[in-house]
């Protein structure tokens, strides 16, 4: 400082300018320079164009596709693409509603959504009630067991049980006939049934275990002290006041069972077995002749339909949930069903469900990727195995590079749909009317079968001017609109258990809402976020419809190679190799998201 200024003598101010008396001298002080943080209305209007920026791109990856896939369904475009037909028309469904393929198509579908929806329901039922009401051995074990189908991809389970149930060496196949001279068919709709009801069991057996892990034992020992046998009390009792959760589970299941796309094309398409969903991808890709885009959009509009009233119904059940809440308090525990001497039997049966449906089909796979051809399993076939089939796919130059894709598709698809699910969650949870519109628009899409959203995607970018169509960022963009839906549900689950007031304390402190978010709910929802990422990753690993819909030689994926070797080669030793690596990466990313504890945030 120069002499002469006010703090040059210590802050005492010069001879001949003493202050008047009564009076304290002024200090000057250096204001620091202002920043976004002391402006929080700058930083509210940057926030604010953020928010309409990320919108507008949600919206548009919402809204676009659905758009398009109805703007499809009115053009007559058996030959040429549907943006190049003029006119509008409703010939497309005249045409599949006048058909008699549709009473077929609709029958099996029908038949293998109610029976896949049965299946599930009963074993996982039965699982739900046994781990979590009795007191029966070994379910430390066997739960996890139950759930590892999580962890396997349906291309995979679907090719898995083609190894161990078809007819000529397939174990399952072999024991079945020895015992009972009856002679399985995987290519038919009961087998179709039975792969994807079992691959049904571990997401239904989530969302019912704890409803019957709450659910107060007073009512039931009530009827047990009025006389009321075992069967009877789980009838008129367990049953009733678990059925709202039963049925809201089982609607999210016949969503997921009409837009099954690989175990029924795996299985049922070899014999022109078609439901919904392998039909579609058959018009859009057939084996001779030109793509029907028009008729494939009209049978998308009508799956589409068919899962909106799924889940609205899904929607219905668990909102009036509430009014059959029967669980005790903070301290409640209880009390489990004691088996008695049914302990060991129904500890056999329950092993012997895990060891045929889903052991069984895990090892055979391995078996077969280590075999020169197939071979039954066997003791006088050991000395064939080798590993061939693994450098017979670690030398394959397509592999190298679907492996690339697949894992640059996982990381950036994880990396934008736990952004943009985030900021829908926040939209719904703490924001206005548009953003709660848009959560619920995105449920929309949560309706929309993959093979139909791939559709869309596919028409969408073939009209837009954007040259990505070929490349992974038309799939990546396709996976980020299939899962955002999914993933902000996750976060928003978080998000409803934090206290608003935390919140209102950083505002009233002056902190502009970008401050609070990044300091206070950011670092809470943490966790949720992560565990969306890694679930995102390990479903984008495994998702066969859309990467095939929109697939091309420089885009292909993992899953995509294990479909080509599947049905163009019909290679299965080499098919199984590269399935057990798909299985094995899969594995892994199911044990990190089951690590980060995703299943509290679903």
């Amino acid at each position: 400082m120069q002499s002469g200024t006010p703090l040059s003598t210590g802050g005492r101010p010069p001879t001949g300018t003493h202050p008047p008396t009564g009076t304290r001298p002024r200090r000057t002080s250096v204001r620091p320079e202002p920043t976004d943080e002391h402006h929080p209305k700058r930083r509210d209007r940057v926030l604010v164009g953020v928010n309409i920026a990320i919108g507008a791109i949600i919206a548009y990856l919402m809204l676009f596709p659905l758009g398009m896939l109805l703007f499809s369904s009115l053009k007559d475009s058996e030959t040429k693409l549907p943006f190049q037909v003029p006119g509008f028309t409703f010939a497309n469904f005249t045409a599949i509603f006048s058909s008699k393929r549709l009473v077929e198509v609709a029958l099996n579908s029908l038949i293998f959504v109610v029976g896949t929806v049965g299946l599930a329901l009963v074993i996982s039922v039965s699982l739900a009630y046994l781990f979590e009401r009795t007191d029966m051995p070994g379910r430390r074990f066997l739960a996890p067991s139950t759930l590892a189908p999580m962890a396997v991809p349906a291309t995979v389970m679907a090719v898995a049980w083609v190894l161990a149930a078809n007819p000529t060496n397939g174990p399952i196949a072999i024991v079945i006939e020895r015992i009972s001279g009856f002679t399985i068919d995987i290519y038919s709709l009961p087998g179709m049934i039975l792969v994807a009801g079992i691959f049904g069991v571990p997401g239904m057996y989530i969302m019912l275990a704890p409803t019957f892990a709450r659910l107060n034992l007073e009512f039931e020992e009530a009827a047990a002290t009025a006389g009321a046998g075992w069967w009877t009390r789980t009838r008129k009792v367990v049953l009733p006041l678990t059925m709202p959760g039963i049925t809201a589970a089982s609607m999210l299941l016949v969503v997921i069972a009409l837009e099954e796309f690989a175990i029924p094309a795996i299985l049922g398409m070899p014999d022109q077995i078609y439901v919904f969903s392998s039909l579609i991808q058959a018009s859009l890709q057939p084996p001779s002749g030109l793509a029907n885009y028009g008729q494939a959009s009209a049978y998308g509009i009508m799956l589409v339909l068919l899962s909106l009233v799924m889940i609205a119904v899904y929607r219905r059940q668990t909102r009036e949930s509430h009014r059959f809440q029967v669980v005790g308090g903070k301290g409640y525990r209880a009390t489990p069903v004691r088996l008695g001497r049914w302990r060991i039997p129904i500890f056999a049966t329950v092993f012997l469900y895990v060891f045929v449906a889903i052991i069984v089909p895990i090892l055979t796979l391995v078996w077969t990727s280590l075999t020169p051809y197939l071979q039954p399993i066997s003791l006088d076939n050991l000395g064939a195995l080798s590993l061939a089939n693994y450098t017979a796919i670690f030398t394959n130059p397509s592999l190298s590079q679907a492996v690339l894709n697949t894992l640059v598709i996982s990381l950036i698809t994880a990396t934008l749909t736990a952004g943009f699910a985030l900021w829908l969650a926040l939209a719904a949870s703490r924001g206005g009317r548009i953003g709660r519109a848009l959560f619920d628009i995105s449920f929309l899409v949560f309706a929309i079968p993959a093979v139909v959203l791939g559709m869309a995607v596919l028409f969408l970018y073939l009209y837009m001017p954007f040259p990505i169509y070929g490349t992974i960022w038309i799939i990546i963009i396709a996976f980020t609109t299939r899962y955002v839906p999914r993933g902000s549900r996750m976060i928003q689950t978080a998000l409803l258990q934090l206290d608003k007031g935390l919140e209102e304390v950083g505002r009233v402190s002056g902190a502009s809402k970008g401050v609070v978010l990044r300091r206070v709910v950011f670092p809470l929802v943490a966790p949720a976020v992560s565990s969306t990422w890694l679930w995102v990753f390990a479903h984008s690993l495994g998702e066969l419809p859309i990467a095939l819909l929109l697939s091309s030689s420089d885009n292909r994926t993992v899953v995509v190679l294990l479909w080509d070797m599947i049905g163009e080669s019909a290679n299965y030793p080499e098919a199984s190799a590269l399935a057990v690596l798909l299985l094995a990466l899969s594995a892994v990313s199911v044990w990190w998201v089951n690590r980060r504890g995703v299943q509290k945030h679903i």
